[in-house]
């Protein structure tokens, strides 16, 4: 037996990705600034010590041609400028400054900062009020979808997968993911995809799938770097249907589960199969009353 899976193609965005890939850029530009430095001084030494010699490599390699009264600040001074040495150092900090510079005040640079601080300005970069109740609102949103799938509305929208004294579990189980997965999306502005397997699993989530069958509950693992899209977030919730094992997972790239989900899951397994051994009792009784009158 196999139930389908809906694993619908999560977009990310265009802003996810330049969040993804700035931290790349930022310190491959670091990287390379650096590397011309470092390279751009062993081949002015390599030059320098051919032409002159191991003195001419921090001096000036150009005759002297400024005034013997000059003073010694001066000729300090004129010294370091006319290094090439101490062109390519000045020149690759100068780079560094505006690449550094450039990225602090670019929004993107910020997106994964709570608080900066610069000498003695520090920046709020999110408003903690603000995260604090949209939580709050999330949670509430998941509480009252735990609400929902105990109410009579949910049970009774059982009675639609009737096949005559069977409930078919698949679809059921697929219109209230399918509601789940919409209400996340439209209420949270979170999206996930699902997929109920019962073998071939990836490695990563054979190991969840197993560490649910120990514990009896739902197992999420979340990825270190939410930003970092090539990896996902997991849900995994292992069942039994009618002598089969079966595996919920729910993935998503963005999206970070919580308890909440956790819990979510659990409730929405354990009430179906509650709910229908109730009414699957309830009909059979039903049909047997009827069998007896008919007879």
């Amino acid at each position: 037996m196999s139930i389908p899976s809906n694993e619908t193609k999560q977009k990310r965005t265009l802003w996810q990705w330049i969040s993804f890939i700035t931290p790349y850029v930022y310190s491959t530009g670091i990287v390379f600034i650096i590397g011309w430095m470092l390279s751009a001084a062993v081949i002015n030494g390599i030059e320098t010590v051919k032409a002159h010699s191991w003195k001419a490599f921090f001096l000036p390699t150009n005759e002297n041609t400024h005034s013997n009264e000059q003073s010694w600040v001066n000729v300090i001074a004129h010294s370091i400028i006319d290094s090439n040495l101490n062109n390519i150092i000045f020149r690759g900090i100068f780079f560094l400054l505006i690449w550094v510079t450039l990225f602090l005040m670019i929004p993107v640079a910020f997106t994964r900062l709570k608080r900066f601080k610069l000498f003695n300005f520090e920046f709020e970069v999110e408003d903690k009020e603000q995260a604090a109740i949209q939580t709050v609102e999330i949670n509430g949103g998941k509480a009252k979808l735990m609400a929902y799938l105990t109410s009579d509305d949910a049970s009774g929208k059982l009675f639609d997968f009737l096949d005559g004294t069977v409930i078919n579990y698949q679809e059921a189980l697929m219109y209230f993911l399918d509601e789940i997965q919409a209400g996340y999306r439209q209420h949270f502005n979170a999206s996930f995809s699902y997929m109920v397997q019962k073998e071939g699993l990836p490695p990563q989530i054979e190991d969840l799938s197993d560490e649910s069958r120990e514990t009896g509950e739902a197992v999420l693992r979340n990825k270190t770097d939410n930003d970092n899209l090539l990896k996902k977030n997991y849900l995994v919730y292992y069942f039994c249907l009618e002598n089969n094992t079966f595996t919920t997972v729910l993935s998503s790239y963005q999206h970070q589960f919580d308890i909440f989900d956790k819990y979510l899951i659990e409730l929405l397994h354990n009430i179906i199969n509650k709910n229908v051994e109730n009414i699957e009792y309830m009909v059979a009784l039903t049909s047997e009353d009827e069998e007896n009158e008919t007879a």
